[in-house]
């Protein structure tokens, strides 16, 4: 009578049985190891991203004139336009940011960078506000969210001259609640006007 399985057969068996089991074994042991893509932020780290605002604050304070800080990451510019400087540089932002009644603008794509905040109704040229490294907000919009009551607009014009005239063009924009994650007409905005 021949057994059903030679001794060969059966130490084969054993040995891929053993390889299999250490190679769950590594496999496993990389799903439970903490991801290092990802460094959970540090005391250190918070630090540099407040002392980074703080520089940034400082400096949108210092050239706009009249401005005054109105929260630990927002400055007032003038009455009813508040500009707001993100966390930290790679800071999720987002549309929920803009507060209800006010037209919010973005400095990038996706509502992130700056945030232009406008609150009364009637025009504002974008080449009055500036940033914390001094150049102004004009032809720096990429995305918009219109937050005021009551389907108020919000229009982002563009002065466009040929033949030697100009006037303002529309080139974003729309009644109350509207918003765009990224503006067709990008970086060309000079001006704002808001109105019922």
């Amino acid at each position: 009578m021949k057994p059903l399985h030679s001794r060969k057969s059966l130490r084969m068996r054993c040995a891929s049985l053993a390889l299999g089991l250490a190679a769950a074994s590594v496999f496993t042991t990389a799903l439970a190891a903490p991801s290092i893509a990802a460094p959970a932020p540090t005391a250190s780290s918070a630090q540099t991203a407040d002392a980074r605002m703080e520089r940034e604050i400082a400096s949108l304070l210092r050239h706009n004139e009249g401005a005054e800080r109105v929260a630990k990451d927002r400055v007032r510019l003038e009455p009813g336009v508040e500009m707001t400087v993100p966390a930290s540089t790679r800071a999720a932002a987002g549309s929920a940011d803009c507060r209800p009644g006010y037209a919010c603008v973005w400095q990038h794509a996706n509502y992130g960078g700056y945030r232009l905040d406008f609150y009364y109704y009637r025009s504002y040229e974008l080449a009055n506000y500036t940033m914390p490294n001094g150049s102004t907000w004009q032809d720096q919009i990429s995305s918009f969210f219109n937050n005021q009551t009551g389907g108020a607009w919000m229009v982002g014009r563009d002065w466009v001259t040929w033949g030697g005239s100009g006037q303002w063009e529309w080139i974003f924009g729309g009644p109350a609640p509207r918003l765009e994650s990224q503006v067709s007409s990008n970086d060309q905005a000079d001006l704002i006007e808001l109105y019922p």
